[in-house]
C-alpha cells in the first residue's frame, strides 16, 4: 500500500462463502474493506445507486452477490460512471454460465434461470473489456466451477470442490497481476 493512502476495496456480497473469503484476504493484507450486502443495508435487488455511490473512493472492486440480473445491471451503472476511472472489477460468474459448465442433467427451473444469468453477465464482460481497451477502468470476469458454499451444499457431492479462499486467490491474482487477464476459470483437480 502506497503511504498516506488508505487502500480500499468494496465487497458486494461479503458475508458468507467466496465475498468472505475475498474479505477477509484483503484485510489480512491491511486493506480497508467495505463490506456490502443485504444484512448491512446495501441489498443488490434495490439499492444500485447506493452501492455504485459508495465504491466511488474504493480501487478495488467484487461484485459477488447474486440475484438475477441484478448484478449484471449493477455491472452496467458502475461501467457507466466509473469507465474513465482507475478501478479494478472482479465479477464472479459461474462455469455454470458457459457451455461446457451448465450440467444439463440438473433440469431445476432456478438453476436454469442461475445458468442463463450467468451466460447473459459472462457475454457483457465480453463485450465490455473491448470498450475497456482504451480507458483507465479494468474489469475480470473470474469463473469458478463448484464451490464449497451453502448454495451448494448436498448437490454435486460426486465433483470435487473449490474452497471460496481458493476463487478469493483467484481474485488477488487478477488484481494484482501485470498481465492483462479478461477471464480466470478455475476447477479444483479431481484427485
Amino acid at each position: 500500500m502506497s503511504q498516506g493512502k488508505t487502500n480500499k476495496i468494496a465487497v458486494i456480497g461479503h458475508t458468507r462463502g467466496i465475498g468472505r473469503a475475498i474479505a477477509d484476504l484483503y484485510s489480512d493484507k491491511g486493506y480497508q474493506v467495505i463490506g456490502m450486502s443485504r444484512s448491512n443495508g446495501y441489498d443488490i435487488t434495490v439499492e444500485q445507486k447506493k452501492i455504485v455511490d459508495t465504491v466511488r473512493d474504493c480501487d478495488l472492486i467484487v461484485i459477488n452477490a447474486h440475484a438475477g440480473r441484478y448484478q449484471l445491471n449493477l455491472l452496467k451503472s458502475m461501467y457507466g460512471r466509473y469507465h474513465d476511472h482507475r478501478k479494478k472489477v472482479a465479477v464472479i460468474t459461474s462455469t455454470s454460465g458457459t457451455p461446457e459448465g451448465r450440467d444439463e442433467d440438473f433440469d431445476d427451473a432456478d438453476y436454469q434461470q442461475y445458468c442463463d444469468d450467468k451466460r447473459e453477465l459472462i457475454g457483457y464482460i465480453s463485450e465490455l473489456q473491448e470498450d475497456l481497451l482504451p480507458r483507465t477502468m479494468s474489469v475480470y470476469d473470474v469463473c469458478p466451477d463448484v464451490v464449497d458454499t451453502d448454495m451448494t451444499k448436498g448437490l454435486w457431492t460426486t465433483l470435487p470442490k473449490l474452497a471460496p479462499e481458493e476463487v478469493a486467490q483467484a481474485v488477488s491474482y487478477c488484481f494484482e497481476s501485470t498481465f492483462n487477464i479478461n477471464r480466470i476459470v478455475i476447477q479444483k483437480n479431481a484427485s
